[in-house]
C-alpha cells in the first residue's frame, strides 16, 4: 500500500473491535491507532481493505433494499403514515379537498332534547383517512400471507372492496381522485 492510499495521521477509523480510534503513526504496515479507551494499537493496512469490504457489503445491501417491489414499499409508506396521522404528526389535511378545510360536521339527533354534535371536519376526515390506511394495510398482509389459500384471499379482498364500497360517500371531501375509495363497481 502506497503512502497515497493510506488514512492520514489524524484520521479516524471505526474499528469493529476496538471501536473508534485516530492514527496517530505508521508502523512498518500497519497503522498505529490511539482508541477512545487509551488504548493503542497496530492496526495492519490490510484493515483498509476489509473496510472496503464492508462498504461494498453495505452499498449492495442497500441497493436489494432500494429493490423492493411496489408493493411492499406502498405496505411499508401506509403503515408509517398511519403511525403518524394515529400521533399527530399527519393530519391528511392536504388531501382534504379545500372548500372543506376550516369546516363542521354537524350532526343532528332524530331524537327530540338531544343535543347536536358539531365536529371539526378536518378532524372527521382523519378518521376517514385512518380507516382507509388500516384497509390498505389489511389488504397487503392478506395478499402477503402465506397462510391463507387462495380462495380465502378472494373472499377477504372482497370485503375490504366492499369496506370501500361502503365509503365512497366520503370522496366528495378528497381533493383529488387519487385518494379516493372505489369500490366494486358495476
Amino acid at each position: 500500500m502506497t503512502d497515497t492510499q493510506r488514512i492520514p495521521v489524524g484520521g479516524s477509523i471505526n474499528h469493529p473491535d476496538f471501536g473508534i480510534g485516530w492514527i496517530v503513526g505508521y508502523d512498518n504496515d500497519a497503522y498505529v491507532v490511539a482508541f477512545e479507551n487509551g488504548d493503542k494499537k497496530s492496526i495492519s493496512f490490510e484493515f483498509e481493505k476489509m473496510i472496503a469490504q464492508k462498504q461494498q457489503e453495505n452499498q449492495n445491501s442497500l441497493r436489494e433494499s432500494q429493490s423492493m417491489n411496489n408493493e411492499d414499499s406502498g405496505n411499508i409508506q401506509a403503515i408509517v403514515k398511519d403511525v403518524l396521522m394515529d400521533y399527530g404528526f399527519f393530519d391528511g389535511s392536504d388531501e382534504i379537498g379545500q372548500r372543506w378545510s376550516g369546516g363542521t360536521l354537524k350532526m343532528i339527533p332524530g331524537k327530540e332534547g338531544t343535543q347536536p354534535k358539531d365536529i371539526p371536519i378536518e378532524m372527521f376526515f382523519k378518521k376517514i383517512i385512518s380507516v382507509r390506511e388500516k384497509l390498505r394495510v389489511l389488504e397487503q398482509k392478506i395478499n402477503n400471507s402465506k397462510n391463507l389459500a387462495t380462495e380465502e384471499k378472494i373472499e377477504m379482498e372482497g370485503y375490504i372492496t366492499r369496506c370501500y364500497g361502503s365509503l365512497t360517500s366520503f370522496n366528495v371531501l378528497f381533493s383529488s381522485k387519487d385518494g379516493h375509495f372505489k369500490g366494486t363497481g358495476k
